[in-house]
């Protein structure tokens, strides 16, 4: 129980707190912040374990982080120019928390960053990301992001970088940077790269509470911004319906509608409907298509797959991703058959390392009742998948194949 509340914590709260110390007390003293925070929670893993959780926990982590910051700063003469800030020590506001976020959002994608790096940073920092998961997020390797994490974090520290909303001016640059984020943060809630989850809502919740914010600054109001809080509400409606049954996965032929949150798909709508006033489209007005036929149909059988499937072959002369074609494949599936999306499969992907690859080849030599091949197909997903609860599907999927190849033997002797 105690474990479960930090989670929930460390991912709600982290980006908050940091962003606070940062705005107080300067980049330049990231290392002591995190040092801080990461205390605080040990402490309270610690402490809460036989005292039981404080009435109000952020308070708890902030007042502990703040104490052993001032401790930190006193033990050295030349933070002497912090003495009037550590003399004040009052737990900032919502209201206050809510702007400091964002504003940590821009400082991470300052143009003086390299734009990946710009992402990593505020992934890490702002969103509270492991670099395990921003490798993923980013189809880069391990080793590679930690050192970009490093040289951006270095330059970061030395920068003396303000946390404030741009001006005009620098805006929109920093704006797109900023969407970016927020549509990983989302992708990676949806979908987590590691650990036992099919689903981490509260990082879901989270993206979106920050793309909500913006809607407070005029602007931010851009067509792209619209268009991914579009993605989100349709996403996010189903939700519920997703993980029914604790951490079963359930797909969305078999999801129940009845579920499915109706106010925000109505949401998803009006900003859908904003996002395509203007004639200049990103991949986020495309996600919000897609997902827009999805959920404004009654049941799975009156899905439009040819209508999707246009849009996904648009979608594709425009750009080159692994992760779309792949999404495309299945929608090929239900709109052309199973062999037909088996042969492009082969022909547009590359089967590599990605674990996704093989839960659709999987599916697709499925529908084709090739089950053998199947098998070997979830063998290899269960291999490559870091997330224990993919592995748990891939391990069920290969137990139901097998007993459906044994009455096949048994018929076809």
């Amino acid at each position: 129980m105690i474990q479960e509340k930090l989670d929930h914590w460390f991912r709600h709260e982290y980006s908050r707190m940091l962003s606070i110390f940062v705005s107080k007390y300067g980049t330049g003293q990231i290392d002591s912040i995190e040092d801080a925070i990461h205390d605080a929670l040990h402490k309270a893993m610690q402490i809460w374990g036989y005292k039981g959780i404080p009435d109000n926990p952020s308070a708890w982590i902030y007042r502990v982080a703040q104490n052993n910051l001032i401790n930190q700063f006193r033990k050295k003469s030349k933070h002497g120019e912090f003495e009037k800030e550590l003399g004040e020590d009052q737990e900032p506001s919502l209201e206050e928390i809510k702007d400091e976020t964002l504003k940590l959002f821009f400082a991470c994608c300052h143009p003086e960053l390299k734009e990946q790096e710009s992402i990593i940073l505020c992934l890490k920092f702002a969103a509270g990301f492991g670099l395990h998961e921003i490798s993923w997020a980013l189809f880069s390797t391990y080793e590679a992001t930690k050192k970009k994490f490093q040289r951006a974090k270095a330059h970061f520290k030395s920068s003396g970088l303000s946390l404030e909303i741009p001006s005009n001016e620098l805006l929109k640059e920093r704006t797109e940077g900023v969407l970016k984020v927020i549509f990983l943060m989302f992708t990676e809630g949806y979908r987590p790269t590691d650990g036992d989850q099919f689903l981490k809502e509260d990082v879901c919740y989270e993206a979106m509470r920050i793309a909500t914010a913006m809607l407070r600054h005029e602007a931010f109001k851009t067509s792209n911004l619209f268009a991914l809080l579009a993605m989100m509400c349709y996403k996010s409606a189903r939700l519920q319906a997703r993980m029914q049954g604790g951490n079963e996965f359930i797909r969305l032929k078999d999801q129940d509608r009845n579920l499915w949150e109706k106010e925000l798909i109505d949401k998803g709508n009006e900003f859908l409907y904003v996002a395509f006033q203007k004639e200049n489209h990103s991949e986020y007005h495309f996600h919000a298509a897609i997902e827009s036929q999805y959920v404004n149909v009654d049941s799975f059988e009156n899905t439009d797959w040819d209508k999707l499937l246009n849009i996904y072959n648009y979608w594709k002369k425009t750009t080159n991703n692994p992760a779309l074609e792949l999404n495309r494949i299945v929608v090929v599936m239900h709109a052309r058959g199973a062999e037909t999306a088996l042969n492009e499969i082969g022909e547009n992907c590359r089967e590599g390392n990605d674990h996704r690859y093989w839960a659709i080849k999987g599916e697709l030599l499925y529908n084709l009742k090739k089950y053998s091949a199947a098998i070997e197909c979830f063998r290899k997903m269960m291999e490559l998948s870091p997330n224990q609860a993919e592995k748990l599907l891939a391990q069920k999927r290969m137990d139901d194949l097998a007993g459906k190849k044994a009455k096949k033997s048994i018929k076809n002797p």
